[in-house]
């Protein structure tokens, strides 16, 4: 017996739909699936056209055959309505096995009498909606029980394997995404370079979201703006260096508030500031902007503009990544390009007290001991000439040699005071003014304050090189008949002072030789006042009768006193 006989035409035509499911599967790229799903639907379920909407992570609308205008307004109306019912909280709607659907009886044309009816059901993915079928059909269209049957296996199955193709390709996606950021990373430790790091992660952001474009702006904090740092694309060029203020544009509001953006229609954004296209001619449609972070402080903005297809969370999530790495990135290189700033000041400054010192040693110490040497072979001589005045001539000698010893404990003071370590800060300007005062043609006064605390060892040495520096431009330049060393205390501030009364200066010029790197005794001052947290002022005058110069360095008393215990309960209160 042929037991195909007993067959019926309806099985036969689900056999074949199964048969063609299965051809389905091998698909990988969704909307081909999808397109080719319908076509089944359509030819299986003996309908005229169809839609199918798939409301997944990625929203793909197909369409087959022809769709009068008031047939796709419906079919429209309901897709919009999955849409919002799936995305809201991603809730999960759970379907039975057999699949509901309506028949909805409607005009094909506006004014015409030609009716169609509409099959519409849902398309279930893991038993919940993930979007929606229709169907178009003659008017008498019923669907039979095994037609209800067929509907509810190709609405589980084609819905269920669109899930299965998006997830596979979102993992390959991000599979590309890790390779990609890997290769940054690999990048970002390989280079200190900061703008071909910048352009490198331009180039890699636009080349992971696909989009058109892509900018980076820093934050410049002293003039309130952002500076278009790097840019990739087609106008890239015309950006760079370009300045924006941060109360303007997206990136501005995203640079003010710290948080991402998304604009997928800029003409309908208020925020958008169309001054940038005008500048570049690039037509700007959506942007994606996140805030750059480091500490919870935004240093600069990372913008994608123009994806054709709308950016989404998942780009979202990209950039943020991409600027998270960016951020400690561009930190790292400008703590590099720092520390070798500071490497360069340190060199200077050390050729610097290298030349200080030879020169010392030449003007000082050196010319002593050769005039000590020229004295003891005149005496030699006048032993055998004029023995009487020999003892005037040792007396002289003995004058020198007192006088080399105190230029020679000077520079071994100046260089390491042992004072400044056993006993503190005051003892140790102490015995410096009374060196001075040995050494020097100006008179010298110092005025303590009635300090009597310990300072922090860091602080105490570096209040006392501010002090050294301050003394050696007045040697060298100033001219003076007196310099006074002051010391005081505030509520709040601890107070050293140093002035004279010799040859001011333009205090504006010496500032510019300061930025220039020129002036390095300025320059020492300065840092070292920034390294214990201090404030240094200078004030000078080349005007007579208030011609003059006084150094003022300011400090926190509670920070001077951090790595050390008051010793006087005065200052304590």
């Amino acid at each position: 017996m042929n037991h195909q006989e007993n067959i019926s035409p309806r099985e036969t035509a689900e056999l074949s739909a199964f048969t063609d499911f299965v051809e389905l599967v091998t698909d990988q790229d969704l909307n081909k699936m999808l397109s080719e799903a319908l076509s089944l639907l359509v030819r299986s379920l003996e309908a005229d056209a169809g839609a199918l909407l798939y409301a997944g992570q990625t929203k793909v609308r197909v369409r087959q055959g022809t769709l009068a205008e008031p047939v796709e307004a419906q079919i429209r109306q309901w897709e919009e309505a999955v849409i919002r019912q799936v995305d809201k909280q991603r809730q999960r709607i759970h379907l039975p096995a057999a699949i509901p659907f309506t028949l909805h009886p409607l005009l094909a044309s506006k004014g015409g009498t030609e009716k169609v009816k509409l099959l519409n059901a849902p398309l279930s993915s893991q038993a919940r909606v993930s979007g929606t079928i229709t169907l178009v059909c003659p008017p008498g269209y019923e669907l039979g029980s095994s037609g209800h049957r067929l509907l509810s296996y190709l609405s589980h199955g084609i819905g269920n394997l669109a899930e299965l193709i998006e997830n596979l390709s979102l993992t390959q996606q991000r599979l590309s995404q890790l390779s990609l950021f890997y290769q940054l990373g690999q990048a970002l430790v390989s280079t200190f370079d900061l703008s071909q790091l910048l352009q490198d992660t331009m180039a890699l952001a636009a080349s992971v979201i696909k989009a058109a474009a892509s900018s980076l702006l820093l934050v410049d904090e002293k003039r309130q703006e952002l500076v278009f740092a790097a840019a990739y694309g087609s106008k890239g060029a015309l950006l760079r260096r370009q300045r924006i203020s941060m109360n303007e544009g997206v990136a501005g509001w995203v640079a003010r508030h710290g948080e991402p953006v998304i604009v997928q229609d800029v003409s309908r954004d208020t925020r958008f500031n169309p001054d940038v296209d005008a500048r570049t001619g690039f037509l700007t449609r959506s942007i994606l902007a996140v805030p750059m972070q480091l500490r919870g402080k935004t240093i600069g903005v990372l913008e994608v503009l123009n994806k054709e297809e709308g950016f989404d969370e998942e780009d979202l999530r990209v950039l943020l990544t991409l600027a998270a790495e960016a951020a400690i990135a561009i930190e790292n290189a400008r703590l590099i390009r720092s520390l070798r700033e500071e490497r360069d000041r340190i060199l200077s400054a050390q050729e610097e007290v290298r030349r200080e010192l030879n020169r010392k040693l030449h003007d000082g110490t050196v010319q002593f001991l050769a005039a000590i040497a020229m004295g003891i072979d005149h005496v030699e001589r006048l032993l055998e000439l004029k023995p009487d005045a020999v003892y005037a001539e040792l007396e002289a000698l003995r004058k020198l040699t007192r006088q080399a010893m105190r230029e020679s404990r000077m520079l071994l003071f100046e260089l390491r005071p042992v004072v400044l370590e056993s006993q503190g800060l005051v003892p140790a300007l102490r015995r410096y003014v009374e060196q001075l005062r040995q050494s020097e043609t100006f008179h010298v006064h110092l005025d303590d304050g009635g300090f009597d605390a310990s300072l922090g060892s860091q602080v105490a040495g570096t209040i006392f090189a501010i002090v050294q520096e301050a003394v050696n431009n007045t040697r060298k330049h100033a001219k003076a008949r007196n310099l006074w060393i002051r010391m005081g205390t505030s509520a709040d501030d601890l107070m050293v002072q140093v002035e004279d009364d010799g040859l001011g200066f333009d205090v504006g010029a010496m500032d510019q030789d300061y930025e220039e790197g020129n002036s390095f005794g300025l320059l020492n001052m300065r840092e070292r006042a920034a390294l214990i947290e201090g404030e240094l002022s200078i004030e000078s005058s080349e005007v007579m009768p208030d011609q003059g110069t006084i150094v003022t360095l300011r400090m926190p008393l509670s920070l001077a006193m951090a790595n050390g215990q008051l010793q006087n309960p005065e200052i304590a209160e």
